[in-house]
This record gives C-alpha cells, sequence and structure tokens, in this order.
C-alpha cells in the first residue's frame, strides 16, 4: 500500500529499468489514478501502461522537495516516457546572491556550483505565472535594484520599485533582509491582511480582485515549506540526509522520555459513530518510518457506547498478550514507544493495562496558541509517580506526523467498514447463509423483497436445509422491508 504523503514515484517495467517519473502531494492517489481509466487525453502515458511492472515511491517532507527531486531524477536518468524537464531547463526559483554589496532578485532555471554557494534559492515553481506573481509582489513591498549600477538612478527608482541612490547601503540591506525572510515564511500576518481583503472583495462581488488575492495567498503559503534539499543532490543525497535527520530527531525525543533506544514505536486512535461500528487502530512506525504492512485494526466487542478511554482499554490490552508469540509478527514485537491519541483521561484509565517496562506517551491537540495568529502546539502526556503530566518535546515532528496517520488509517477503514455495512444484507443475518447460498437466492430470486415473496416449501428446495430455510422464512416476515 501506498502512502499519502508528498514524493515522487517511478513506474519501472519488468527488468526494472525507469519508464516514467512522476511527483505528488498524495502518492497513493496520483499513482491509483493512472489506472481507472481517466488518461484519455494522454495517448503517451496510455501507451506505457501496458509495460509497467511495478511501482517505486521516495516519500518527501513537502510539496517543493518533490518538485526538485523529481526535476533532478528525470535530467538523471532520463525515462523515455517524461517529455518534460529532460534538458538544462528545470523548474523556475528565486535567487538571491546575498553575499554581492548589492544583492539583487532574480528568476533562474539553471545555476552553476559557484552561484548556488554566493546564494538563496526560493521554490521552485511549476508555473511561470506563480513566479512572475511572487517576483512582482516583494518587489512592491521590499524594493530591489536590477541595474549594474546601483549608484546611477534607473527607470524602476522612478517608480518606486528600486530604492535608487539615494538610499543608504543599510537601508537597501535592510529591504534584502525582509525579502529573504518574507521567502522563508515569516508572513503569516502579512498573509491574514490579504485573507481579509479577500473575503471583502468577494462579499461586495469583485470576484475577479478576489480571485487574484486567492492566487497571490496560496503563493505566499506555498513559499513558507521549508526545504531541506539542495538543488545538486542526487535522490540518494536526500534520501540519506533525510534519514539521518529522522535519526536526530528519534535521538533527541529518545534523550527527552529517558529511553535507551527508541526505534518502533505503536500509535492508537479510536473511531467510533456514537459507540457503533468502533475499532481501534494501530499504526507501526519503524526507525521514524510508517510501515504500513504492520498496521492492524481492533473491533471493539466489549462496548457498544461512547468510551474512547475503555475502547483504547480493551485494544491494548488485546494487543500487549501477543508480545513474545508467534501469532503475528506486528504484534510479536515489543514496541519502544506507546504514542496513544489521548491525554491524561485516557493514560489514566490506561494505569493498569500497559506494563511499567513500556514506555507510554499521550498526545493532544494543544489549547494554547504557540504566538498570536500561529497554529496550536501538540501537547503531550507521560506517567509521573501516581499522577499524569504534561512533558515538553522541543522536536514533536515526528510524533505528530504518526498521530497524523493513524488519525488517516482510522478514516480510511471507517470509510470501508460503513461501506460493508450498508452494503450486507438481511441475509447475512441468517445463521447457515453463506456468500454461495446468498448468492444462489440472489440469483434465482432477485431482492431480498422477492425472496419474501416465495414459500417455506420453495426456500427449502432451493437451499437444500430446512432448519436454515425456517429460519430465514421467519427473519423475513418479522422484518419490515419497507
Amino acid at each position: 500500500m501506498l502512502p499519502s504523503t508528498p514524493g515522487v514515484y517511478k513506474f519501472l517495467d519488468k527488468e526494472g529499468r525507469v519508464l516514467y517519473i512522476g511527483k505528488a502531494i498524495n502518492l497513493r492517489s496520483r499513482v491509483s489514478s493512472y489506472f481507472n481509466g481517466s488518461l484519455a487525453d494522454r495517448p503517451r502515458i496510455l501507451q506505457m501502461l501496458p509495460f509497467v511492472q511495478d511501482v517505486n515511491v521516495t516519500q518527501t517532507d513537502n510539496e517543493i522537495e518533490a518538485l526538485i527531486l523529481e526535476s533532478a531524477l528525470i535530467k538523471e536518468v532520463q525515462p523515455k516516457y517524461n517529455s518534460d524537464l529532460k534538458d538544462d531547463k528545470s523548474y523556475a526559483w528565486l535567487y538571491i546572491n546575498h553575499k554581492a554589496q548589492y544583492p539583487t532578485v532574480r528568476i533562474v532555471r539553471t545555476l552553476n556550483k559557484n552561484e548556488f554557494r554566493d546564494g538563496l534559492l526560493f521554490g521552485p515553481y511549476p508555473s511561470g505565472k506563480a513566479i512572475k506573481r511572487v517576483f512582482n509582489y516583494i518587489r512592491k513591498i521590499y524594493p530591489f535594484c536590477t541595474s549594474k549600477d546601483p549608484s546611477k538612478p534607473c527607470f524602476y527608482s522612478r517608480i518606486g520599485l528600486c530604492p535608487g541612490p539615494d538610499a543608504t547601503h543599510e537601508e537597501y540591506m535592510a529591504n534584502i533582509k525582509g525579502i529573504i525572510k518574507f521567502l522563508k515564511g515569516n508572513n503569516k500576518g502579512h498573509i491574514q491582511v490579504l485573507e481579509r481583503q479577500m473575503k471583502e472583495y468577494s462579499d461586495a462581488k469583485e470576484y475577479e480582485k478576489a480571485a487574484e488575492l486567492r492566487d497571490k495567498i496560496l503563493d505566499l503559503k506555498y513559499l513558507g515549506s521549508e526545504i531541506k534539499f539542495n538543488y545538486f543532490n542526487s535522490e540518494q543525497d536526500y534520501i540519506n540526509d533525510k534519514k539521518s535527520r529522522t535519526l536526530s530527531e528519534l535521538s533527541k525525543i529518545a534523550q527527552t522520555l529517558n529511553i535507551d533506544s527508541l526505534n518502533r514505536i505503536e500509535c492508537y486512535d479510536i473511531s467510533n459513530i456514537q459507540g457503533k461500528l468502533a475499532f481501534g487502530s494501530m499504526v507501526v512506525s519503524i526507525g521514524g518510518t510508517p510501515d504500513n504492512s504492520q498496521y492492524r485494526v481492533f473491533r471493539i466487542k466489549q462496548l457498544d457506547t461512547p468510551n474512547d478511554p475503555e475502547m483504547l482499554r480493551e485494544v491494548l490490552s488485546r494487543r500487549l498478550k501477543h508480545i513474545g508469540t508467534d501469532k503475528d509478527e506486528s504484534l510479536t514485537a515489543k514496541p519502544d514507544l506507546l504514542l496513544i491519541d489521548g491525554g491524561k483521561t485516557q493514560l489514566s484509565v490506561l494505569r493498569g493495562v500497559i506494563p511499567q517496562d513500556i514506555n507510554v506517551l499521550g498526545i493532544t491537540k494543544g489549547r494554547k496558541y504557540k504566538r498570536r495568529g500561529g497554529k496550536k502546539m501538540d501537547e503531550f502526556w507521560i506517567y509521573s509517580g501516581d499522577d499524569v503530566v504534561q512533558i515538553r518535546i522541543n522536536n514533536p515532528r515526528l510524533l505528530s506526523l504518526l498521530r497524523d496517520e493513524a488519525h488517516r488509517f482510522a478514516i480510511l477503514h471507517h470509510r470501508k467498514l460503513r461501506k460493508f455495512t450498508q452494503k450486507k444484507s438481511l441475509l447475512d443475518e441468517v445463521k447457515g447463509i453463506g456468500p454461495v447460498l446468498k448468492k444462489k437466492l440472489i440469483s434465482k430470486y432477485g431482492s431480498v423483497k422477492d425472496i419474501r415473496k416465495v414459500s417455506l416449501e420453495q426456500l427449502i428446495e432451493t437451499l437444500g436445509n430446512k432448519t436454515t430455510a425456517q429460519s430465514l422464512y421467519d427473519k423475513l416476515r418479522e422484518t419490515n422491508l419497507e
């Protein structure tokens, strides 16, 4: 099962050769779209599909890293069915030569390594329109010079897009520093102003102006993504660097929790509708990377009323009894850390269930804002003596992502469960009728309403079992089929 994360995918033939490379915000959704019959407008890709034997993916932290990695891979591998990005050009970037005496900002598609070392890159942008919007917008907020000689007045200084020769070097550099901060994502307050303006335009039915601001807001939010991928890196460089960062984050979490080794983390979430269709989901992370082959679902057996803490208690009781057995590889392993979607209440209920030699951490959505206008921080909870107390985790990214993955897996399973329940027939409730007899009844008589019209003698003849036929006959008459 492919992950629902950003990344790059490669279609391979039976010899393992790369046929096509693409990027995705959601790898699972994007890759599956190739096989649902919606490629009539892409004949080249349709021509490729019969040769696809395998799919290889590399997960990234965000969409921007996926764009960079895709561009680098296409240039390196030159896949047969990719038509774009094979030449020296790639996606567009904003480049600031910040080591120059009077730095400037320009749009680039290629760089040499000396330029890369002497400057800063922001992007990439798959759309030329998007990068020009950002370029023109930041120049209005923070004017900068594009002239070779900043000591002379130019056309742009006359229209307010260049500080001009009268500006001091300190004033000029203040603008460049402002641009760098802005492009690094320190623009939340500015975005909020634009969002209010967009709403005002929309309320006034000035939809074109509202749409312009909407595009601008999307561009600025896109800029806020942190890039941890060197412009000249290879795919393996990226994978190695990401693994190193992940292990470092795990080590810091382990130190905070006083755990010798932190490799296997299991996260649990409860999903139900007013206590019905209730189950607990278990997702597993090995070395900081989710391993969906070890995900499991526990159907709640003891309760049919809403009570998440007690449902968690049931799930953990059933899961932990398998440690050290050979029943199921995903259940026999002992976790280094149990991450529970819940806080003080949940951990208090679980105290008597979880052995003392297994580390437990609760995670909840924070009630306090990191800063005004910022997003809520996750809060974490641990056992301390007879109490459950809050603890600070300085870099909780991996834990938050795993909790989000548990939510996603729970929602996905719950959706499947609801569909299955809706498809279940009244025939499934009759003892003795399995898939074969169910199919036989539907094929011969049609719907359940039609089967109700059949006599008991006919049912006995069809099913070949008087007891089962009588049970079905009685069930059909005691149930309202309207």
